[in-house]
């Protein structure tokens, strides 16, 4: 996949028409009205047209006002109009079709299409964005554009309709997400129209741990039974029947050239195991291949060919995959390609569809165990499943057709960060600070990309995670190597000297024990969900070592906590051993989704920030 879809990335924006909003507090934006209109000709042909109208609080709703559409030699855009309008309904401004910018797409795309877009700046608040447009889809679509009105955080939506209509025989099916209703639906002059309607949406605040949008906003899906894509014919009835047909387009793309063939032995050779050989052939596609993305007719499904990847360097998830496959047949190892979404944890068992597949891996099963392998990012370690797919269902891809299967999610206490500090002291209130940090699975995903900063760039970062007052940071070595099937695993060792790190009042030093969470506060109660939900279980473990400067003693310590909820847990402990004193930390929480827990879990938050609050007493 690793499809721009036209009629899924329909990035249609995102628009209103002045009305005040009745309901909801502290919302970025209201959707005061949408009216989406598709109307079926024929077999993959239809026009879809959007009238649609955003109230814009603050500048935080800003990106209501932008407008990209994706377009290709299948599509014709008939009419375009945004305008922007201040409180009193004043007009402030209009654009048409002809201030659309069009830009083509860089090495990192090769595409039949282009984007066109506006990036519009509000010249004051509140104001109204009113977008009104047609599109003509001509041939060769899959699906149609999803109902999706709730389609930012922080968004409310007051009145949103969407109408199809479409010739009586053809194969029209729906799938209505995160809501009960049941369209309306007529039929004349031999067509069937449904009318959906949603009213009163409220908003879905951003929350670290809030369910995400698309697992709670209202959405309805369409597609055909069977359809006609690029000369080829397909059914969408079962998951099976998908997965035929993406395998057809893949059955005649894993030929290699002689050269190609001569390489993998070359590889493979002295490898005592499949593993072995499975690692080789992947360390030799990271260097030796590119991504770029291939959107070029039936290219945003059917692969390059094999032999073309090889020569050219290059291709798209399901190229890279296919190419894999190919590459791995070579050495005598069986594999699936993958269809999978980074969006979507689980797929609709009864409504197979291409929205919810935007991605594809390959699946190599062995006998010992399955590996899931990520080609367009060979940097991953091998057999790491990322945090975008893990747990997420996919779909296999086989000679059988297409089977759901699900991917593995990697314990919690695997998610690991594990900090080891020395603070050493001065008379003065200045500290020597060295910290060796280990991130691990999930968690070290997010830190992966401290390993491609330069210096300084680095050191910005360590200055917002650390307490580090009047501070020179002196050296930051990071280690991202990981070997293959080994822990997935960013290191790093920095040293600083802050220069008043204590504070000092008469005879007495003020010392912050808090020196890992320099941001840390517990989520506002306006912004905490009252389901809790967590992706993704970790484990904290802060082990943080003060050297007491001479002529100093221990006045008082914090003392020893233990908090505790069913899903979350946390302990400190103080220990002093000569001119030491060592806090260790623990914070251990676990994935799922936890009902009516918000209020509770807030508390536990403002409790942990209390204990990293306190400070240590020395006394000359």
């Amino acid at each position: 996949m690793g499809v721009m879809q036209k009629t899924l990335v329909l990035a249609l924006l995102s628009l209103a028409a002045w009305v005040t909003p009745m309901f909801g507090q502290g919302v970025d934006a209201v959707v005061q009205e949408e009216a989406d209109v598709v109307d079926i000709y024929s077999e993959g042909a239809f026009s879809f047209s959007r009238h649609r109208a955003v109230h814009i609080n603050n500048n935080n709703g800003a990106h209501h006002a932008d407008f990209s559409i994706y377009m290709d030699n299948d599509m014709s855009l008939d009419k375009f109009q945004l305008t922007l309008t201040d409180a009193s309904g004043r007009l402030l401004r209009t654009f048409k079709q002809k201030d659309l910018l069009r830009t083509e797409f860089s090495e990192g795309l090769a595409a039949d299409g282009y984007m066109l877009y506006l990036d519009v700046t509000p010249p004051s608040y509140p104001v109204v964005v009113t977008c009104d447009l047609k599109v003509n889809f001509k041939r060769n679509n899959v699906s149609f554009p999803v109902f999706s009105p709730l389609d930012s955080y922080n968004t409310e939506v007051g009145k949103a309709t969407y109408d199809i209509t479409y010739p009586a025989d053809y194969p029209l099916r729906y799938k209505v997400v995160n809501s009960s209703f049941l369209p309306a639906k007529s039929n004349r002059d031999g067509k069937t129209s449904l009318h959906f309607q949603f009213d009163n949406v409220k908003a879905v605040q951003k929350s670290e741990y809030g369910l995400p949008l698309s697992e709670v906003s209202p959405k309805v899906y369409f597609a055909p039974s069977r359809f006609s894509y690029y000369k080829t014919t397909g059914s969408l009835l079962s998951w099976k029947d998908l997965g035929a047909w993406e395998h057809s387009l893949f059955s005649d793309r894993g030929e290699l050239p002689g050269e190609a063939k001569a390489k993998v032995r070359q590889l493979i050779a002295g490898c005592a195991s499949d593993k072995e050989k499975v690692a080789a052939i992947y360390k030799f596609l990271g260097e030796s291949t590119r991504y770029v993305s291939i959107q070029l007719g039936i290219g945003g499904y059917q692969p390059m060919a094999a032999a073309e990847v090889w020569r050219q360097g290059y291709g798209d998830c399901k190229a890279l995959s296919n190419y894999m496959m190919a590459l791995l047949a070579e050495a005598g190892i069986p594999s699936h390609c993958v269809g999978i979404s980074t969006q979507h944890k689980e797929l609709l068992p009864d409504f197979p569809n291409f929205q919810q597949l935007n991605h594809m891996i390959l699946e190599v099963p062995l006998p010992s165990d399955t590996l899931w392998v990520e080609c367009t990012n060979p940097r991953l370690p091998l057999g790491y499943v990322h945090d975008d797919i893990s747990g997420h269902e996919a779909l296999e891809i086989s000679p059988g057709g297409g089977k759901l299967v699900t991917l593995p999610e990697y314990p919690d206490s695997l998610n690991a960060n594990i900090t080891e500090a020395l603070v050493a002291l001065s008379s003065d209130g200045s500290a020597d600070i060295t910290i060796d940090e280990d991130y691990r699975y999930h968690r070290h995903g997010a830190m992966r990309p401290i390993a491609s900063l330069d210096d300084n760039d680095r050191r910005k970062v360590m200055f917002s995670i650390y307490h580090l007052p009047q501070a020179e940071i002196e050296s930051i070595a990071v280690n991202d190597e990981v070997q293959p099937f080994g822990v997935p695993s960013l290191t790093y060792q920095m040293k600083a000297h802050s220069r008043k790190y204590a504070s000092i009042t008469g005879s007495r030093m003020f010392v912050p024990t808090n020196l890992l969470h320099k941001n840390y506060m517990a989520a506002s109660d306006s912004h905490l969900a009252n389901e809790l939900y967590v992706a993704h279980g970790s484990r904290n473990v802060e082990t943080i070592v003060f050297t007491i400067p001479e002529g100093y003693v221990v006045e008082s310590i914090p003392e020893s906590t233990t908090l505790s909820l069913p899903f979350v847990h946390f302990s400190s402990s103080v220990t002093t051993e000569g001119n030491t004193v060592t806090i260790t930390y623990d914070y251990h929480i676990q994935h799922g989704t936890y009902p009516g827990t918000a209020e509770e879990f807030h508390e536990f938050e403002k409790k942990v920030g209390e204990v990293y609050a306190r400070k240590m007493v020395l006394k000359k």
